[in-house]
């Protein structure tokens, strides 16, 4: 409006009684800037207009201006000084531009009015839509009152809300319709253009204004295409920590949204945001809840305040995490017994008494060494019957024999042939009556040296005895640590009575069948050894490891805890 400017510039007052750099000026760079300040200067402290005339400036001070200084007053109070350098005119061309300013100065008073106006107004719906939103009993309802207040708020066509549901983000509500189809090529347009702002963290807006940051809006041109070229606006809608989703306005072509609508929608998203999180959380489960506040325990444990805490729980994660990553060959430990390949049972033939005894449990006998007696008086008198009864009919036979009596021989042959019978019957259990060793070993059990004259019965067994150069390895595994043991595997042996040697093992057999002894159930396990020791006897104990491969080192030493407490929670119906 003023003709002739060479230089203008706004400055604001300071506590010293002088003023700012300019906080704005036209042109940005020329000459003259010390004259503006110093003409501000006095127009502030004088609180009244200031014309300054024939000023001279530039190079050499070459060039001649006028200065004219005018302080801005709002409510009565001086809050700004604009001043400008003008070209030489008269005295009532200075008078009308310091007019014009003043003029300026009270349009910006009215403008400072309207906006404190729509800052009450803003203030006063961010209040009444608080309000409701606290009163809704669900998040859903509390989503619904947002966009119908925003939609009539603001004159939008639509407004939408959408949450984030893990990722995606779903439409939770739109205004002034109770129910959508969620599956919709709008819906999913509108949830595909608030995913484009919330994954850009920006504030998008279509058509595009001035000043607003560079973004990809190609969702929102496919949503305002959709709906003859409306516009959109969509913002994120922020938490307490987080960005929880976002809201959606859409407007038509001809009512574009301008910086100032906008800044006042995200100034209430920023409002809306917290308290429709509330609302989701406390629509949690009992269970989400719980672990929330067990996390909070646990954050205020390790804070700042338990230092040493913290340092141990942490070298504890290492530990384990270390424990986890390492491996380490695992090995099945169990109780074992050497038991010869074979073992002959010297039984009782028949009934009788102890007579005599030759070794016990722990000796060493050869191949066909005797080993015991049992009394034979009884079976030597039967056999003497046996041999009187035999002479008796064979004199009988011998005088059929002469007489030529045949039926009377073939009575007689007959009678022979069951008499000897009876003879070798007895001949045999006077056989039977001495215990020989079957083969080079050792008694494993039997003791009869204190039972000399005692009764036997048929069957009862006497000794045991197991060769020298073959035995095998009986391993009593618990029933927890028999998975995954096969045949093949190898191992360890140490014996009790010969802690200082290690031997070989592999494993034969797992009899399927479990045992119960001494409280506990296990599974026996037949292994060979690889070398044979003239060191070992039949019923020595010891330990045995098992290779069962590589395992890390914190399952090897909590495996056995872990598979307890799985078992318990599964018997008590977890």
């Amino acid at each position: 409006m003023v003709t002739g400017i060479i230089r203008g510039a706004l400055y604001l007052p300071t506590d010293a009684r002088g003023v700012t750099t300019a906080i704005a000026s036209w042109p940005e760079e020329g000459d003259g800037e010390c004259l503006l300040r110093d003409a501000a200067t006095q127009a502030l402290a004088e609180k009244s207009s200031v014309v300054r005339s024939q000023q001279h400036y530039g190079p050499e001070k070459q060039r001649a201006c006028e200065l004219i200084a005018c302080p801005l007053i709002v409510d009565r109070q001086l809050v700004a000084v604009v001043a400008v350098m003008i070209s030489p005119r008269s005295e009532a061309q200075q008078h009308a531009i310091l007019q014009l300013l003043q003029w300026g100065g009270l349009w910006m008073e009215t403008l400072l009015q309207h906006q404190t106006k729509a800052q009450h107004q803003s203030g006063a719906f961010a209040l009444t839509a608080m309000t409701a939103i606290l009163g809704q009993a669900s998040s859903h309802a509390a989503a619904m009152e947002t966009v119908n207040q925003l939609a009539d708020y603001f004159r939008c066509e639509r407004v939408s809300i959408g949450f984030r549901r893990g990722l995606p983000i779903r439409l939770q509500a739109l205004s002034h319709i109770a129910r959508f189809d969620p599956r919709t090529q709008l819906v999913r347009r509108i949830e595909a253009a608030m995913e484009e702002a919330v994954d850009q963290n920006l504030t998008i807006i279509f058509p595009a204004i001035s000043g607003q940051d560079s973004a990809v809006a190609r969702a929102h041109a496919e949503l305002a295409g959709q709906q003859q070229d409306s516009a959109v606006c969509t913002i994120p809608l922020r938490g307490r920590s987080k960005t929880i989703g976002a809201i959606t306005l859409e407007r038509p072509a001809n009512q574009p949204f301008d910086k100032l609508t906008v800044a006042l929608c995200q100034s209430l998203a920023n409002l809306v945001g917290p308290s429709l999180e509330l609302k989701q959380r406390e629509e949690r489960s009992s269970w989400a809840k719980g672990f929330e506040a067990l996390s909070g325990l646990a954050g205020s444990a390790l804070g700042p305040a338990n230092l040493k805490l913290k340092m141990v729980t942490l070298t504890a994660l290492v530990s384990l995490g270390l424990l986890a990553l390492i491996d380490g060959t695992y090995e099945m430990t169990s109780v074992a017994r050497i038991e010869g390949s074979v073992r002959q049972v010297l039984a009782a033939p028949q009934n009788g008494y102890v007579q005599q005894t030759e070794v016990r449990a722990g000796d060493f006998v050869n191949e066909g060494q005797l080993i015991a007696s049992l009394d034979s008086r009884d079976l030597q008198l039967q056999r003497q019957k046996w041999q009187s009864e035999y002479d008796k009919i064979q004199a009988e036979y011998q005088e059929a024999l002469a007489k030529r009596e045949r039926v009377q021989l073939s009575l007689l042959r007959a009678q022979l042939d069951q008499v000897s019978a009876e003879i070798k019957l007895t001949e045999e259990r006077l056989k039977r009556t001495q215990l020989h060793a079957p083969f080079d070993g050792v008694v494993v059990s039997g003791d009869l040296s204190q039972s000399l004259g005692a009764p036997v019965e048929t069957g009862q067994v006497l000794y045991e005895v197991a060769p020298l150069n073959s035995y095998r390895v009986v391993l009593e595994v618990d029933e927890q640590d028999v998975a995954g043991l096969e045949s093949g595997k190898t191992g360890r042996l140490i014996i009790s009575a010969l802690p200082e040697s290690t031997f070989d093992l592999v494993i034969d057999k797992v009899v399927p069948v479990a045992e119960s002894s001494d409280a506990r159930n296990y599974f026996r396990v037949e292994a060979a050894l690889d070398e044979p020791s003239p060191l070992l006897r039949p019923g020595m104990r010891g330990v045995a490891k098992i290779d069962m491969g590589q395992r890390s080192l914190l399952w090897i030493w909590t495996h056995s805890v872990v598979d307890r407490i799985r078992l318990w929670i599964w018997a008590a119906g977890w």
